[in-house]
């Protein structure tokens, strides 16, 4: 297994590449928060919201649903077995979810 610790920022870096990939110019994706968690079934997955600044109508959601199925290689590499969870979030909504994660 990798270093956990180091997971959410490797993680993160992958993330940041893809998003950077498909639409630069289009938001400003800042931050992008990466927590180690458990599901139901006690199997360690890597969820990430990622806090977005532009047209949401251009969030193409063909492309987003299938982000988990494309960093799930890399998850399971760091040690995360269950498929990662991703969760889109408006800048404007995210102070108030960010507090409820802390």
């Amino acid at each position: 297994m990798s270093n956990e610790s180091e997971a959410p920022d490797k993680f993160k870096s992958l993330i940041n590449a893809l998003l950077k990939e498909r639409f630069e110019g289009d938001f400003t994706f800042d931050p992008i928060v990466v927590i180690p968690k458990v599901d139901h079934d006690g199997r360690h997955y890597l969820h990430t919201y990622i806090v977005f600044e532009g047209d949401q109508s251009k969030l193409d959601p063909r492309w987003t649903l299938r982000l988990s199925s494309r960093v799930w290689p890399q998850a399971e590499e760091l040690g995360f077995d269950a498929i990662p969870v991703q969760s889109f979030v408006e800048k404007s909504e995210w102070p108030k979810l960010e507090r409820q994660l802390a």
